[in-house]
C-alpha cells in the first residue's frame, strides 16, 4: 500500500469515525431527556403531579407519530435509495423518530423498569452505531440480532410473549433475511439505473450472521417456555454472544 492509498483509507477512516461518533452525540442528547423524563415522571414529588401528567400525554403522542413518522421516512428513505437520489437524511430522521416512539412506549408500559432498561439500551443503539461505521458489516447485521434477541428476552421477563417480544421475533428474522439476500446476490445492492452499490464484500461470509439470528431465536422461544427466570439469564447469554462476536471480529481486523 502507497502512501497516497495510505492516507485514502486514513480519510475514509476518519469519516466514518465522525459518523459514528454523531450518534454517540445523539445518544447522549436522548439520555438527557430520559433523565429529565425519569425525575419528572417516573420518581415525582406531590407537588409534580401537573407536570407528570402533561408528560404522560406527550410521550402518548410521540408513541404514535413517532412509530408512524418513522415508518414514513424509512420507505420514503428507500425509495430515494431505489432512485438513486440522496437517502441518508430520510435515513436518520427515520430512525431517530423510531427510536423516540420506543423510548416513549417502554416507559409508558413498563414504568420505572423500562427506564431501567432505555438507560442501559441507548448507549447500545450508539455501540451499534460505531460497529456499523467501524467494523465489518457482518458483524452490524450479527450484532443486531444478537441486540433484537437480548431485548426481546426483555420484554419477556417483564411481559410474556407480547407484541414487543413478537417485534422482535419479526426483527430478527428480517435479518436473516437480509443476511440471505446478500449472500445471494454477492453483497451488491441496486439502485436506480442500473448502478450497483457493493455493501459487503463478496468473499463475506455469512455463518456467523445466521448462527447469531438461529441463537437470538432459540433464546426467545426458551424463554417463552421456560419462564421470566430463564429469561433474565438469557439476556446475559446474549450479550456474552455478543461480546464473542466483537472479540473475534477485532482479531480479523489486526
Amino acid at each position: 500500500m502507497d502512501k497516497n492509498q495510505r492516507e485514502a483509507r486514513r480519510r475514509q477512516e476518519d469519516r466514518a469515525l465522525n459518523r459514528g461518533l454523531l450518534w454517540v452525540a445523539g445518544a447522549i442528547v436522548l439520555e438527557a431527556l430520559l433523565l429529565l423524563v425519569n425525575r419528572y415522571y417516573i420518581n415525582i414529588l406531590t407537588s409534580e403531579v401537573d407536570i407528570a401528567i402533561f408528560l404522560q400525554g406527550v410521550m402518548k403522542i410521540v408513541r404514535i407519530t413517532g412509530a408512524v413518522a418513522g415508518t414514513v421516512s424509512l420507505v420514503w428513505a428507500i425509495l430515494q435509495f431505489r432512485k438513486g437520489k440522496a437517502f441518508t437524511l430520510f435515513t436518520v430522521v427515520g430512525l431517530a423518530c423510531w427510536a423516540l416512539g420506543l423510548c416513549a412506549h417502554v416507559v409508558l408500559a413498563f414504568d420505572k423498569a423500562g427506564m431501567q432498561m432505555l438507560f442501559l439500551l441507548v448507549p447500545a443503539w450508539a455501540g451499534l452505531a460505531l460497529v456499523y461505521y467501524l467494523y465489518q458489516r457482518e458483524l452490524f447485521l450479527a450484532a443486531t440480532a444478537s441486540g433484537l434477541a437480548a431485548v426481546g428476552l426483555w420484554f419477556v421477563r417483564y411481559g410474556g410473549m407480547g407484541f414487543e417480544a413478537g417485534l422482535a421475533v419479526v426483527g430478527i428474522l428480517l435479518v436473516a433475511a437480509i443476511a440471505l439476500w446478500l449472500k445471494k446476490s454477492g453483497g451488491v445492492i441496486r439502485r436506480g439505473a442500473g448502478e450497483e452499490v457493493q455493501v459487503m464484500a463478496k468473499n463475506t461470509s455469512y455463518a456467523l450472521v445466521l448462527a447469531s439470528c438461529l441463537v437470538g431465536l432459540v433464546a426467545l422461544i426458551a424463554g417463552v417456555l421456560l419462564g421470566g427466570v430463564i429469561s433474565y439469564y438469557l439476556i446475559f447469554g446474549m450479550v456474552a454472544w455478543m461480546f464473542v462476536l466483537l472479540v473475534y471480529y477485532t482479531v480479523k481486523l489486526m
